[in-house]
């Protein structure tokens, strides 16, 4: 994070102090979005930012970053990947095997 400060002279002696803050990109809110994947496995998801999530999932939890992809939203590590695209998604493991999962909105299913 950069931060600065700006003294800008309005009136001569008069000093107005302005502090700024600037960062690489907006933080997202950090909410849990539970789901609920083949098997009625529990998953969570949590984005702390458009480059950092942390997945729950068969009782692990993985840190993962973003993956650039050509449609959704894909995050991932090197034993696991999280795409979604609207309320669905798809986790897929290192030895390839894939669960589907669906959002579970507040007032669940």
């Amino acid at each position: 994070m950069k931060k600065c400060i700006t003294c800008a002279l309005l009136i001569p002696s008069l000093c107005i102090i302005v502090s700024c803050t600037t960062t690489k990109y907006r933080k997202a809110p950090v909410t849990p979005q539970p789901m609920a994947c083949t098997g009625n496995v529990p998953a969570q998801i949590t984005l702390y930012s458009p480059t950092d999530a942390k997945l729950t999932f068969e009782e692990k939890t993985y840190a993962l970053n973003r993956i650039e992809t050509a449609s959704g939203v894909k995050y991932g590590n090197d034993d696991i990947t999280y795409w979604n695209k609207g309320i669905d998604a798809m986790i897929t493991r290192k030895d390839g095997s894939v669960s589907t999962c669906t959002y579970i909105p507040k007032n669940g299913l």
